[in-house]
């Protein structure tokens, strides 16, 4: 039955050829669409973790905004035990992140004074790279890194001074003269723009905070058990006012990307296994038709009706079997061609205002979704083919014989 099967697909090679092609090429472009869609979430959490977020935190509950946590913690000492005992975490650090005022001779800007532990914060985050003139902070206990964006506004060059001043813990206005050792260029507006980092305990001191910081940011060796990492850390925190977050509860808005990238690849999807579902079913009723006096032939011969719906299955398995391999290496091709040399975008100028993105997207396969791709367009072939395989197996013999 396969050898009589193949002869019959092929008796019409360019009807197969065209179904064969729109089976392949759909197949890719989903293979193509779910990679890129996969690769920019993934560039996507991947920055915004490597350059603020990071993968898990620990801080004050009773925050406005998990993002922007502007609540100390006087003694997070059991929390960093936590973090420094915990054998999933790769790295972690204290923060403090505050609005202030940045002054310089000519102009005050208001800012969002970031202050870290400048040796822990290069392995945590990516900021150390976009260093474009200077230096980091590490051994500069009254040094500070502004974004250029920030520096031209306020006219300060490299080595000058400017000062910057927040609400102490006793409610006065701290202030503190710091120079500029290093300037930034990350591409976003608000971190070019708006951004300035310091050492930690020279924020420490002028708040009046010693030993304090308002949230330990920890970087793991896994990205995907920061949800679980999280549950546990909160688990043994236990009820009081501090508790540990995933970068799921701090940037839900890239969650809500996800949910609308994933919507529209699903739309794309069904439209592509219709319009594959439809090419087969147009073939094999076009075959139909064609055939009938060839069927009548055949069930006069002593074909029952179920071999002749299993001779067309057989065909569409072979036609589906043949688009699937075809469309799977088409797919893989492309999708590794784009692996190295990347695909040029302009998704960075949609982020750029919220964290620092590259425009060229490097694509990665996504074997589960693939696979699910290549089954359900096998299975569609199958389906498709069911309508007119079930008509041939009722036709009468003697009036399929006489069929013109």
């Amino acid at each position: 039955m396969l050898r009589l099967a193949w002869r019959n697909v092929w008796r019409n090679g360019r009807r197969s050829l065209i179904n064969v092609a729109a089976m392949s090429f759909g197949l890719a472009a989903i293979m193509f669409g779910q990679s890129m869609m996969k690769s920019l979430q993934g560039q996507l959490i991947e920055k915004a973790t490597g350059s603020f977020t990071g993968h898990v935190r620990i801080q004050r509950r009773d925050v406005d905004e998990p993002k922007f946590p502007d609540k100390f913690m006087t003694d997070p000492g059991r929390a960093a035990k936590l973090l420094q005992d915990d054998p999933r975490v790769l790295v972690w650090g204290r923060r403090i992140q505050l609005t202030g005022l940045v002054s310089a001779p000519k102009m005050s800007l208001g800012a969002l004074i970031c202050a870290v532990e400048p040796e822990k914060e290069r392995a945590i985050t990516d900021m150390a790279t976009y260093m474009k003139e200077g230096v980091y902070l590490e051994g500069q206990p009254k040094g500070a890194v502004l974004g250029r964006k920030i520096a031209k506004r306020l006219d300060v060059r490299l080595g000058e001074k400017v000062v910057l001043m927040a609400q102490a813990a006793d409610g006065s206005m701290g202030a503190e003269v710091f120079r500029v050792v290093g300037l930034q260029e990350t591409g976003s507006e608000s971190f070019d723009g708006q951004m300035v980092w310091i050492g930690l305990k020279a924020m420490q001191e002028l708040l009046g905070r010693p030993g304090q910081a308002n949230q330990l940011v920890a970087k793991l060796k896994d990205i995907d058990e920061a949800s679980a990492v999280a549950a546990d850390l909160d688990a043994k925190l236990g009820p009081g006012p501090i508790g540990a977050l995933s970068w799921r509860s701090i940037d839900r808005e890239i969650i809500g990307i996800q949910a609308f990238q994933d919507g529209l690849l699903t739309v794309v999807l069904g439209v592509v296994f219709a319009i594959v579902a439809l090419g087969i079913l147009n073939t094999q009723l076009m075959s139909l038709f064609e055939r009938v006096r060839e069927f009548g032939v055949l069930m006069a011969i002593g074909a029952r009706p179920r071999w002749i719906v299993r001779l067309l299955v057989a065909e569409s398995a072979l036609l589906g079997g043949v688009g699937t391999s075809l469309g799977l290496a088409i797919g893989s091709g492309l999708i590794a061609y784009f692996g190295r040399r990347g695909l040029a975008l302009p998704v960075g100028d949609a982020f750029k205002y919220f964290l620092p993105f590259p425009s060229v997207i490097y694509l990665r396969p996504s074997w589960g979704m693939h696979a699910f791709a290549c089954a359900t367009v096998f299975l569609v072939t199958l389906l498709a083919t069911l309508p007119p395989a079930l008509r041939a197996g009722r036709l009468k013999p003697a009036q399929a014989l006489r069929h013109v």
